[in-house]
């Protein structure tokens, strides 16, 4: 009895755990974005679908826009990460990207900002 019920809670969290991952189209990519398959890097594409899990690299300058139900996100962070990692960044969601210290944000200190976290289209 104890196993029969073990094996159900496994399934049912196996289910739980790829139905909350989710899928992305890739609607543009500009300058160099890659995503690893294995061990392999490739370049990402337009068209192309990514989940929360795919591992991608944004260089510098380069800009990611993907499609989840019907809105668009853009990614312009550089730095390697999972394609949710990127997301929690960019809409604040991560405890590393609040700012701590002194003094009076600037007209250039902002505009630096705002590059960091990309932006979201509606």
């Amino acid at each position: 009895m104890k196993k029969s019920i073990f094996i159900a809670g496994a399934l049912l969290a196996l289910t739980a755990f790829f139905a909350s991952a989710k899928d992305y189209e890739v609607k543009s990519v500009s300058g160099k974005v890659t995503y690893e398959d294995g061990k392999k890097t490739n370049p990402v594409k337009a068209g192309m679908t990514v989940s929360d899990e795919t591992v991608v690299t944004l260089g510098t300058n380069s800009k990611l826009v993907i499609t989840a139900d019907g809105k668009d996100i853009t990614l312009r962070t550089p730095k390697k990460a999972t394609v949710s990692e990127l997301i929690e960044t960019k809409l604040g969601m991560s405890g590393s990207s609040a700012k701590k210290g002194k003094g009076t944000a600037t007209a250039s200190s902002r505009a630096s900002d705002v590059m960091a976290e990309g932006e979201l289209d509606d």
